[in-house]
């Protein structure tokens, strides 16, 4: 599983995910959100002002068999934040507490958990969490509101192919070793979705982590973190970044249009 850059947040997050909840409408105004929403942030004054940030995407770890949904919600500074489904069902609700109470909160990176897909799988994605809109709805630090919306989809990519080095779990990392100098990651085009339907890669990210490194927060592991474009399917990696004797994890993920995203994880070791 790759490095979560997490933010640690000393703030109340109530996370309600929507799973199997039946609605009737489309998602109604701020102000009339649904009854039974756990904590419906307040009304905004005056006229709002649109999120800078706004994400909400997939992220299948096809090695792994997991998945998960991931979210970014970012601005200068907001009391609360909430998000919700296209029928008006409350997804996310945030509000600072304690020390962060008048500080506020710049923003927020989650992942949900990721379960395998034996308890929850793409026919349960699709049921908890529709198709379309998400609207968000938050007050910022200085009381006036912002609005918003993430698209969501369902478009989740098949598989990244590793072409080069070859594939390998943990356990046998060390049958595939590799040189420090002039190693060249390569990978096949991702085409299609998991359901095999046509796909439209924006890009894809290659993530090199070493596997064990001696610091107990994991703040200075070293990783190799590159995104590239669509149509690139190889990448260099810097002789500095690798060192001899050592075993790394390789991932590989392509991307959707929508932000939507699929790992493929392999492991390798160096001369």
């Amino acid at each position: 599983m790759r490095p979560k850059a997490i933010l640690i947040l000393t703030a109340v997050a109530l996370l309600a995910v929507a799973c199997g909840q039946a609605a009737t409408s489309a998602a109604p105004p701020a102000e009339s959100q649904p009854a039974g929403n756990p904590m419906d942030c307040a009304p905004a004054q005056g006229e709002p002002t649109t999120i800078a940030t706004a994400k909400l995407y997939v992220e299948y770890n096809a090695t792994d068999e997991d998945l998960g949904v991931h979210g970014a919600f970012d601005d200068h500074g907001y009391s609360e934040l909430c998000v919700y489904d296209p029928n008006g069902v409350q997804v996310l609700a945030l509000k600072p507490q304690g020390l962060l109470k008048d500080l506020t909160m710049a923003g927020i990176f989650f992942e949900s958990r990721e379960p395998p897909v034996g308890e929850f799988d793409f026919d349960a994605l699709k049921r908890s969490f529709p198709e379309g809109q998400y609207t968000v709805r938050a007050t910022n630090f200085d009381g006036t509101g912002l609005t918003g919306a993430a698209w969501f989809t369902h478009a989740v990519p098949a598989a990244p192919t590793i072409l080069n080095p070859a594939m390998a779990d943990e356990e046998h990392a060390g049958e595939v070793v590799v040189p420090t100098t002039g190693l060249v990651i390569e990978w096949a085009d991702v085409t299609e979705t998991v359901d095999g339907a046509p796909v439209t890669i924006t890009g894809y990210e290659v993530i090199i982590t070493k596997a064990e490194h001696e610091d107990p927060h994991g703040f200075s592991q070293p990783v190799f973190d590159v995104h590239v474009p669509p149509d690139r399917n190889s990448l260099s990696v810097a002789a500095e970044f690798l060192e001899p004797g050592t075993v790394y994890e390789l991932e590989i993920l392509a991307i959707e249009e929508s932000g939507n995203q699929t790992i493929t994880v392999s492991f390798f070791t160096t001369q």
